[in-house]
């Protein structure tokens, strides 16, 4: 079990946040910090924004990507993964669906990126989640430390800013304190964040885990240079056009892990979903029709290009 805390190897996970936090205390100051700390506006240059069961990863010597990030977390967890021999990040966007995987291949891409680098250790921050009332978010942070633990790789875990230390009260309320991250690729530097573009196919990405893509994809190609996209299918859901038309509170109650704390714009993304469902039931067809992934070449103005 090559989970290593504060320089401690990890033993066990206990059976709550509340003990694992107690037994590494120094967790909590690093998470006063982070979640103290100005929340920073992060545009499309030099932006690889990862979405809700995906992940991606590069390294300091990507002339395209100087900045990867993700936010729209409330009961998600956000998680940054780097060598610090070679530099390479990885960030995913954590639900509950393809956990365990999901880690293995990122710490997979993560050595593939550090090959020939100088020796270094794989550094692990996680962040989201709050005290939520059905106990999804520490269900998810007891997932994430007990997947850490079964990997063959030593890992240390130098942030957990996750659950009972990423939570507010507002009026008796809990809220999560930081919903979205960013990493300075060239730094190592990790920031709250809130991203003003999200990148392409939006609609698209969210339809597979609104209709049972359980992996977590990677959604980057860095040898390449380019955002990869696909190809996947979704199981087209009845009643779809009576989904599009709900109005936004019935949308807010039924569709979300926590209603009360979803981010502005929560329906509208959601909706989106459900018309691109509708409008484009077979996407193996109509968006990844010659096989392969849909791929998108950064710009200099920050926007994506389609290019295959």
């Amino acid at each position: 079990m090559p989970l290593y805390a504060v320089g401690s190897r990890v033993g066990f996970v206990p059976s709550t946040i509340g003990l694992f936090l107690e037994s590494y205390p120094s967790f909590q100051e690093s998470a006063k910090s982070l979640c103290a700390s100005q929340t920073q506006n992060v545009n499309g240059h030099g932006l690889l924004y990862v979405g809700q069961r995906e992940f991606a990863g590069t390294s300091p010597t990507d002339d395209v990507i100087n900045v990867i990030g993700s936010e729209d977390a409330t009961t998600c967890h956000l998680a940054v993964f780097r060598h610090t021999g070679s530099g390479s990040v990885c960030v995913s966007h954590f639900d509950g669906c393809g956990t365990e995987q999901g880690i293995k291949d990122m710490i997979s891409l993560l050595l593939d990126l550090s090959k020939g680098a100088q020796e270094g250790k794989i550094e692990i921050h996680l962040l989201g989640g709050f005290k939520d009332s059905r106990n999804l978010s520490q269900k998810l942070s007891l997932e994430i430390l007990n997947c850490l633990c079964r990997l063959e790789e030593d890992v240390h875990l130098v942030t957990a800013c996750i659950t009972d230390l990423n939570t507010t009260y507002i009026n008796g309320t809990p809220f999560p304190v930081i919903y979205g991250i960013a990493v300075n690729v060239n730094t190592g530097e990790i920031y709250k964040a809130r991203f003003t573009d999200k990148g392409p196919d939006q609609p698209l990405r969210s339809a597979r885990h609104f209709t049972g893509g359980h992996e977590m994809l990677n959604i980057y190609d860095p040898i390449n240079k380019q955002l990869s996209i696909g190809p996947f299918s979704y199981t087209s859901q009845q009643n779809v056009d009576y989904y599009c038309r709900l109005p936004n509170h019935v949308i807010r109650k039924h569709l979300s892990t926590s209603p009360e704390q979803e981010p502005e714009g929560f329906e509208d993304s959601v909706r989106a979903a459900f018309i691109q469902i509708r409008d484009y039931p077979n996407p193996m067809k109509s968006h990844f029709s010659h096989g392969g992934a849909r791929r998108y070449k950064k710009q200099p103005d920050g926007t994506w290009i389609l290019v295959s």
